[in-house]
């Protein structure tokens, strides 16, 4: 009498799939972070931000959540930067001869994108502001393409003399500055100091680990650089660069914590230096 196979082919299928259901994770944890990076390889820094957002809400640990907020505080203070330098592009070329037919324009879009510099300095701020804390001793690893970088900017300096720009050309000019910024800052936070190049081969190597001393102190930096905008002869906002200080001070005291534990002398004498710079600027916008 012959058997009916059904019952064990049925079997064999359930436990089939109970094996695939039970299958390891996926070797890319977080994908929206992998989206973001193939959108900074494309130079979408738009995109990139907002997959960076989704990548931090998604992240299935601390360490992989760190690496995506890490980066987005790198590209949130390059775009401030970014935006800070074609306003004053644009208030340079406002008071060129060349610009006498168009000053409207010129003062309108420094007015942009001193406002863009602004939202995004604040992001960047209030992001580290909530970080610093949980900053200890461990090295933050960091693997991102390096963008391209030119130094200078032809598009910014026919601005600054006063020539109109067309609206594609104009976008063309800000993206490359975007360019230039990020690459500053990563340059800043892997330990390359103000120099791309070096900064180029430290990301072209891989995994870069990430000193928190010097990423508390580089951000410091650049706060302050881009925060100048708001003194009187920029945005004149007396409220803006005294929050920018209290800011870095902070910033830096949680510098000195991570400096205390694990001594670095050039990094304690920038620590001083900046401090010292805040504390004059602090008294001045509080009196």
């Amino acid at each position: 009498m012959s058997h009916r196979p059904w019952p064990f082919l049925v079997m064999a299928i359930s436990i089939l799939l109970l094996a695939c259901s039970s299958a390891p994770p996926s070797k890319d944890s977080n994908p929206r972070y992998t989206d973001a990076i193939n959108s900074l390889k494309s130079s979408d820094f738009s995109g990139a931000l907002s997959n960076l957002d989704k990548a931090i809400k998604a992240a299935p640990n601390e360490t992989v959540r760190q690496q995506a907020v890490v980066l987005r505080v790198a590209l949130v203070t390059a775009l401030a930067e970014a935006n800070k330098q074609m306003a004053e592009a644009y208030a340079i070329g406002a008071r060129q001869p060349a610009a006498q037919a168009h000053t409207g324009p010129f003062y309108n879009m420094r007015s942009d994108y001193y406002n863009a510099a602004h939202s995004y300095l604040m992001d960047a701020m209030q992001t580290t502001m909530n970080q610093r804390a949980k900053l200890s001793g461990d090295t933050m690893p960091l693997q991102v393409s390096f963008p391209g970088f030119t130094g200078s900017n032809p598009g910014l300096n026919k601005i600054k003399s006063g020539q109109f720009v067309s609206d594609s050309e104009r976008m063309s000019t800000e993206l490359q500055e975007d360019r230039n910024a990020f690459a500053v800052v990563l340059s800043a936070i892997g330990g390359a100091g103000q120099d791309p190049d070096k900064g180029q081969q430290v990301y072209s190597s891989g995994k870069v680990d990430i000193d928190p001393r010097v990423y508390l102190v580089e951000l410091s930096n650049r706060f302050l650089q881009t925060g100048a905008m708001f003194d009187f002869r920029g945005a004149n906002k007396p409220d803006g660069l005294r929050t920018v200080n209290e800011v870095v001070r902070g910033n830096l005291d949680a510098a000195q914590k991570l400096l205390a534990a694990k001594p670095n002398k050039d990094l304690e004498a920038r620590v001083k230096k900046i401090q010292t710079d805040c504390d004059k600027t602090l008294k001045k916008t509080t009196t």
